[in-house]
């Protein structure tokens, strides 16, 4: 079971996982990488919160301002949070190291 699997029982079901194994927290998906980067900072209630109150976009480029904050990148490690370019109406997020990994070959990221 994944970490947001039981954090989502507590939650009644506000995150859940999609098909893909990402967390889904209301329409913002998360990879299980920046989802675990994300609950360092904040409570899963306090996402769910977020989200359920401004939408996914929002909280997705809320978390990406956040994360790319010299304070913050400093405490992660130089990782930030990315949004994944895929077609999708929700917006995924995934940690800075998976984007770079992700991209085709010969694109600069």
């Amino acid at each position: 079971m994944k970490i947001w699997e039981l954090h989502g029982q507590r939650l009644k079901g506000t995150i859940r996982s999609t098909p893909d194994g990402d967390a889904d927290i209301g329409g913002l998906i998360l990879s299980e990488k920046a989802y675990l980067l994300a609950v360092r900072d904040f409570r899963p209630t306090e996402l769910a919160e977020l989200v359920l109150k401004d939408g996914p976009t929002i909280v997705a480029r809320s978390l990406i301002d956040h994360y790319a904050r010299p304070e913050s990148l400093q405490a992660t490690g130089g990782r930030c949070l990315a949004l994944a370019r895929n077609g999708a109406a929700d917006p995924i997020l995934r940690r800075s190291d998976e984007v770079t990994e992700m991209q085709p070959a010969g694109h600069r990221a």
